[in-house]
Parts: structure tokens; C-alpha cells; sequence
């Protein structure tokens, strides 16, 4: 039995699902704090769709008397998305808040207390969704992480020089020093000792911004003089550092569980890219996977470098995530069944 507080929150939620289920257009607002995570020309991969799109980072949009969307895409950062969401839920207009959790892999308390405010959470994490269910929320399907850094526009005018770029055979990867990744951080501190050589290593928090002063050519272009990029997830997730690797022609070497990877990347496509797993979450099973991936690289050559590149550029840029949310809003493909499982509390599913 779902409690009537709940289920009265439950059939609002499932009453602007309907109503918008007859509109012909919908007004759509994409709403994230992390604005340094998207570029400027950003919207130019939304030149031409069926919705109406609008982007926004600044906070004060919920306050305009003239608010008028169908569906809220609220990003998830830990940030201010409780609050905003409270806003949303009592506003005269209230649109459907969509909650995308980009770090639901951690912080369960936090993601689940703005989870409980929206109309339905669109996990990233897949694995760890039922950290946020309860009774008063939806779960919506699976929408994982993407490239946001580039837009598919500016990735298909750099095609040529990822594909031609000089790459070295050290590997690459860099990582957030956060403090509840003590395994990774130990990990990539012994890894660096053994193989100093190579550009693996992690940045403070702090360091985010420097990164982002560079340029989109820049960034890219550093990522695209290396052959193979090593994957630590933070704690098991598919982050954005995946396709940011295969859209510049890198192979990327991940570890042996990782969970979600067959929900976002079908094995056939795993091994044509490819995607090179290691034996062991180790210093020697990165050392192994990173000379396996050589192997192939230089095997495919540019041939290779292009396969990666298209297949992250045509299908996980942020439209194509956007584009499956809303397509999820439309009528033949709309999410239109509620599945309650009991099992293990209540959670409430929306597919």
C-alpha cells in the first residue's frame, strides 16, 4: 500500500504526464548549475528538432512571473536541485520536473531528498537507482552521461585534425581527487610510481576551472595526442571521460566491473571500437590492458580513430540524450506504464 500522501503526489505526477501526452509541441527547459560543462555554441545542436528548447544556468528563470514550459530536464549536481524543484512543484504552471541524477553513484541521502520533490528521477547511474527510490517518486528510464564539452556540431569540424593528430603511447587519464575515492586515488598513486612516464594523475577539486580556461580546440587536441585512455570510475560509474575519449580517437581501457557499460554500449560495439577491459583493478592489469590497446590502435590506425570518433559524436552527445528524454514525452513512444515492486520497499517505475 503506498501511503495516500504519497499516491496523491504520485497521480499529480501521472496527471501532467497525460496532459502533456496531448500537446502538439512541447516547451522544454534544460536547466544546469554546472555551466562550465557545456560550450558556447552548445545550442547549435539544436538547430533543428521537433521541441521547443530553451537552456539556462541562471537560477532566477524560476522566479519570472511569465515561467511557461511543459517538461523542467533539472540536472542533478548536488547543488541547488532541491530547492529548485520545491520552486517548480508550486508554481501556477507547474511543468513535470524531470530529475537527471548525473551523480547518483554517490550521496545517496542528497540525490534521494531531491529525488522525493520531482516528478521523475532519470538515473545516470543505473546500478545504483534504487538508492533513490520511495513512493512519492516515478523512476524513469535510464539516461546515461555524454558528452557535453563539445557539441556534435564542433566535434564533425574537427574530424579531420582527431583524425590526423600525431599521438604518443603514453596513457592518459586525469581525475578529480575526491575524498571518497581513496582506492582509485591509491591506485593511480602506485601506478604513477611504477610508470612515471605516463600521464596518469589526479587534480584537486579546485583545479576544475583551470581546466576549462582552455579552449574547446585546445582540450581537444591534447586529448587527441594520445593512443589509449585509462577509466577509473569514481565508484563503478560510466563517466563523461568514456565518450570523451572515443570522440577523439582514443581507445579506453576500463575495469573489469563496470557495471552499466553493456546498458550503453552493446558488446559488439565493445569490440569493434574497441573498448579493452583489464584482467584485475591493479597497477599491473592497467600496465596489461594499456599494451593490448596499443595493439590495436595501431592496428586500426586512422580507420580506427574515425569508428571511435563518429560512434561517440552521432550517438552520446547531450542531443541525443535530450532528444530520448523528450522522445519519452511523445505519444508511440511514451513512457505510459506504472510497475510497482514491492520487494524491497516501494519502488514505483515508469517505462
Amino acid at each position: 500500500m503506498i501511503p495516500k500522501l504519497f499516491q496523491e503526489k504520485i497521480d499529480g505526477s501521472l496527471g501532467k504526464l497525460k496532459a502533456i501526452l496531448e500537446r502538439v509541441e512541447l516547451k522544454i527547459l534544460f536547466f544546469t548549475e554546472n555551466k562550465f560543462l557545456f560550450p558556447n555554441d552548445f545550442d547549435e545542436d539544436f538547430r533543428e528538432h521537433y521541441y521547443k528548447l530553451e537552456i539556462s544556468s541562471d537560477g532566477s528563470i524560476f522566479d519570472d512571473q511569465n515561467f511557461d514550459f511543459d517538461v523542467v530536464i533539472l540536472c542533478g549536481h548536488l547543488k541547488s536541485e532541491e530547492i529548485f524543484s520545491w520552486k517548480l512543484q508550486n508554481m501556477p504552471r507547474q511543468p513535470f520536473v524531470a530529475l537527471w541524477t548525473w551523480d547518483n553513484h554517490h550521496e545517496p541521502i542528497l540525490n534521494n531528498r531531491a529525488a522525493m520533490i520531482a516528478d521523475a528521477v532519470f538515473p545516470a547511474h543505473w546500478f545504483a537507482h534504487e538508492d533513490m527510490a520511495n513512493a512519492a517518486t516515478l523512476i524513469a528510464p535510464h539516461l546515461p552521461l555524454c558528452i557535453t564539452q563539445w557539441s556534435s556540431v564542433f566535434l564533425a569540424s574537427m574530424e579531420e585534425k582527431i583524425a590526423s593528430a600525431g599521438r604518443c603511447d603514453k596513457l592518459y587519464g586525469g581525475f578529480f581527487n575526491h575524498v571518497d575515492a581513496k582506492e582509485r586515488n591509491g591506485l593511480i598513486a602506485s601506478y604513477r610510481d611504477r610508470y612515471p612516464d605516463d600521464h596518469v594523475f589526479t587534480l584537486g577539486l579546485d583545479k576544475r576551472s583551470a581546466y576549462f580556461s582552455f579552449s574547446q580546440e585546445q582540450r581537444l587536441l591534447d586529448w587527441a595526442s594520445y593512443k589509449v585512455s585509462v577509466i577509473l570510475p569514481l565508484k563503478n560509474d560510466i563517466s563523461q571521460r568514456l565518450f570523451d575519449a572515443l570522440a577523439c580517437g582514443l581507445i579506453p581501457i576500463v575495469p573489469p566491473e563496470f557495471p552499466d557499460l553493456d546498458l550503453v554500449i552493446p558488446h559488439h560495439d565493445q569490440h569493434s571500437l574497441p573498448i579493452v577491459r583489464m584482467e584485475n583493478y591493479s597497477v599491473d592489469g592497467i600496465a596489461d590492458a594499456h599494451t593490448r590497446a596499443l595493439t590495436l590502435f595501431d592496428r586500426d590506425g586512422k580507420q580506427g580513430v574515425v569508428r571511435r570518433h563518429r560512434f561517440a559524436r552521432d550517438n552520446h552527445g547531450l542531443r541525443n540524450r535530450i532528444d530520448r528524454l523528450v522522445s519519452l514525452f511523445r505519444p508511440g513512444t511514451a513512457i505510459s506504464r506504472v510497475w510497482i515492486d514491492f520487494e524491497r520497499g516501494i519502488h514505483i517505475y515508469l517505462t
